[in-house]
């Protein structure tokens, strides 16, 4: 029988509900079953659900790039009411009507070919975004342990960890490096949807809804469009991992999880029962469309490549490339995988072998020409002001190469190469800016990085310190743990396990039921109502977040009466004004002190009354600056 829940009125209900949908759908996997889950759509287009899908896209990258009707998120819809936006989001789910995607080419690395993106329009990224929100819990409970792309808590260095984890505990050293041709301009929407009422979509609504996003025409393309997921489409990471679980399931039963009529309590045990039968061992490891199936001989390698290739071509009409799907034995030849070189060597292994990864030579050298040509169009005629900040900007995406390949064996040895190449660009660059060569801990910049190295930066003064261009060099081997399967973000277990792994708190739900509608009225009324935008009713809830329920005035709680939020600076342009960082919680006679000068504050005590003149002056200011 299929699941009906009620809608959720709060983010907080909303994360609940989340949380139960990945409860129910693991429990029905564990017993061998299939969720079933209706009324999905009433959870989809509820208030709460689609605040949410706005906070998570305007903090996006690009968020405020238009579609075919020119709208942006900042003054089409943060900027408008709440009740408008609310109202507009709902009427598109109850009769969805996909506009046409803009197509846009981007660049890959390496290649002469580019990737297509499809920009949709905001209002269409909005409802993805409901949708995403609900249907992951139910996905992410069902999908194979070892699959780590686009999905929460997980990334590239943990699917490397795993190819280590396997060669070094089995002894299997052949791999099946896959490559799908144009995987994602051709996935069937016929089979993608019966995939997704298999894993328990049974709301035939919100069916109808992925039906008409997937078919969506392209602008000065076509009109309908006939296969394939949109790259750039807010769901479309989702739906890409649904129709390639279907590869992962094939693949997976045929040894890695293949069902026994003995429940074995070590997989170790398992395997050595396996190894006495006529199956052929594989174990795949797979990000987005890059995977690799790892087997003990070439024989089995060439049964899985062409197996597979069968598979593919009849149960998903894909195609698996003959040519740069590659056969490899690591113990000779470096496999690649997503940007990394894997192989093994002689060692003190459990099967006399360890691995050793390094940085992708080809991708690596790219990206240090990349970071040398953005240190040469540094400009000539610039501020020392812009000048740090460019020197800033070009630090952070070396840290980023860094971050990166940290999880490779020989990532310093790969580094050293290039490090040099970098700080001579840098040095040539800074020389009429009067640069000079530092020490990197004599440098403010990156100080948690440049206080353990002694080494030379080109570096310029500012004020009265230097500031240097970070080195390559800095870095150091980081050991990356295999991915916990309990660590998941719907679970309390498993954001506890994430906390301890990245010391990254989960941001708080949003207290919005701690605002009357009284309270909401009264300050639509008042001096600034006209400001009380979708933005502000959103954010003055992650203000009251991030103020921990008291009031920045008083400090004393605010659960036993409405909070009011305060502007510090009214007189920002409206796509300012209402951000988290203008807005304070207070409470209504604090609100009241800051906003009318002649009020007595006697009552409040002398941190207070500081607080509240502190408030005043700054509206003054902003008063003074903007006549």
């Amino acid at each position: 029988m299929a699941q009906q829940f009620d809608y959720p009125k709060t983010e907080t209900e909303l994360r609940a509900l989340l949380d139960k949908l990945y409860q129910q759908s693991r429990e029905a996997r564990e017993a061998g079953e299939r969720p079933a889950f209706k009324g999905l759509l009433e959870i989809m287009s509820a208030e709460a659900t689609i605040v949410t899908a706005i906070h998570n896209i305007k903090s996006n990258h690009g968020s405020d790039t238009p579609g075919v009707d020119n709208k942006t998120m900042k003054r089409d819809y943060l900027q408008k009411s709440y009740k408008w936006v609310i109202n507009d989001i709902q009427e598109a789910f109850e009769k969805f009507e996909p506009q046409k995607v803009r197509r846009k080419y981007i660049d890959k690395p390496g290649k002469k070919e580019k990737r297509p993106l499809g920009i949709p329009t905001i209002r269409d990224r909005i409802v993805q975004e409901c949708m995403r929100i609900v249907m992951e819990p139910i996905m992410e409970a069902q999908f194979f342990e070892h699959s780590y792309g686009f999905r929460p808590m997980r990334d590239t260095a943990m699917a490397l960890e795993r190819l280590n984890f396997i060669t070094f505990h089995t002894g299997y050293y052949w791999f099946v490096e896959g490559d799908i041709s144009k995987c994602f301009d051709h996935i069937d929407h016929a089979t993608l949807l019966r995939r997704l009422y298999h894993m328990g979509i049974k709301d035939r609504r919100v069916l109808q809804i992925i039906k008409q996003m997937l078919k969506a025409g392209v602008l000065d393309e076509c009109e309908v469009n006939e296969e394939g997921t949109m790259q750039g489409g807010i769901i479309s990471p989702l739906l890409a991992n649904v129709y390639l679980d279907i590869m992962d399931e094939w693949i997976t039963k045929q040894w890695e999880l293949k069902h026994t009529e003995h429940a074995y309590i070590q997989d170790s045990a398992k395997r050595r029962a396996l190894k006495k039968t006529n199956l052929v061992p594989g174990f795949l490891v797979r990000y987005a469309d890059d995977f690799v199936i790892i087997t003990d001989s070439r024989e089995h390698a060439e049964f899985w490549k062409a197996s597979l290739q069968t598979f593919l071509e009849t149960g998903m009409k894909l195609t698996l490339s003959k040519e740069k799907t590659l056969i490899t034995d690591v113990r000779k030849k470096h496999a690649c995988f997503l940007g990394y070189e894997f192989r093994v060597v002689k060692g003190k292994g459990e099967h006399g072998y360890v691995t050793r990864t390094r940085p992708d030579r080809e991708r690596l050298c790219r990206k240090v020409d990349t970071l040398t040509d953005s240190i040469k169009k540094i400009p000539r005629e610039t501020s020392r002001e812009k000048l740090i900040d460019e020197i800033n900007r070009i630090n952070s995406q070396i840290r980023g190469v860094i971050q990166y390949y940290q999880c490779c064996t020989w990532v310093s040895v790969s580094m050293d190469k290039y490090g040099r190449k970098l700080q001579l660009a840098a040095s040539r660059r800074l020389k009429q800016f009067k640069g000079k060569w530092i020490p990197a801990k004599e440098t403010k910049n990156l100080p948690r990085i440049h206080q353990n190295y002694r080494q030379k930066l080109p570096s310029v003064k500012y004020r009265d310190i230097y500031i240097g261009v970070t080195s390559l060099t800095f870095c150091q081997w980081q050991e990356t743990r295999g991915k916990n399967p309990k660590e998941t973000p719907y679970t309390e277990e498993g954001r506890d396990i994430n906390f301890r792994r990245t010391k990254k708190k989960r941001i708080q739900a949003r207290l919005d039921e701690l605002y009357s509608e009284n309270v909401s009225t009264a300050v639509l009324n008042g001096k600034w109502g006209h400001l009380n935008n979708f933005e502000f009713v959103m954010n003055r809830a992650y203000a009251l977040n991030r103020d921990r329920l008291k009031c920045r005035v008083c400090g004393k709680w605010l659960i036993d009466s409405t909070p009011y939020t305060h502007r510090i600076n009214p007189r920002l342009p409206l796509d300012r004004v209402n951000r988290v960082n203008n807005l304070i919680s207070v409470h209504r006679k604090c609100y009241q002190a800051i906003n009318m000068p002649g009020m007595d504050v006697s009552i409040f005590d002398a941190d207070a009354q500081k607080r509240i003149r502190n408030y005043r002056e700054k509206l003054v200011i902003s008063h003074t600056s903007n006549n």
